[in-house]
């Protein structure tokens, strides 16, 4: 009788552990702006990237390049990398005179 007392105090101590934790994820992807980037990395990973539009603009503000589709993106100070739809790598260098903006499509 005294195990099965233990087993369930064991057991409801390892529950309301996991509802805890649950709780404080479920808040912390939903409620936080690093939660909200960290859900937008695993969605991006997971559905291989996430509907974009890649536009470069030069010196002048004019758009010398513009790309929309389904992108992962990483990205450095001075170089922007991503995968097309047809599996092709893109590398993008822009330096003082350039602008690329990257902006997420509904």
């Amino acid at each position: 009788m005294k195990s099965n007392k233990r087993i369930s105090i064991v057991l409801g101590v390892v529950v309301v552990i996991v509802v805890l934790c649950g709780g404080c994820t479920h808040w912390y992807l939903n409620s936080t702006a690093s939660g909200g980037r960290v859900s937008k990395d695993v969605k991006s990973e997971f559905n291989n990237g996430i509907p974009r539009d890649i536009k470069v603009y030069n010196a002048d503000g004019k758009v010398i390049m513009e790309e929309k589709g389904k992108f992962d993106i990483k990205h450095s100070s001075r170089s922007l990398q991503y995968i097309d739809q047809n599996n092709r790598k893109h590398n993008i260098y822009f330096g003082d005179n350039s602008t690329v903006t990257v902006d997420e499509l509904k």
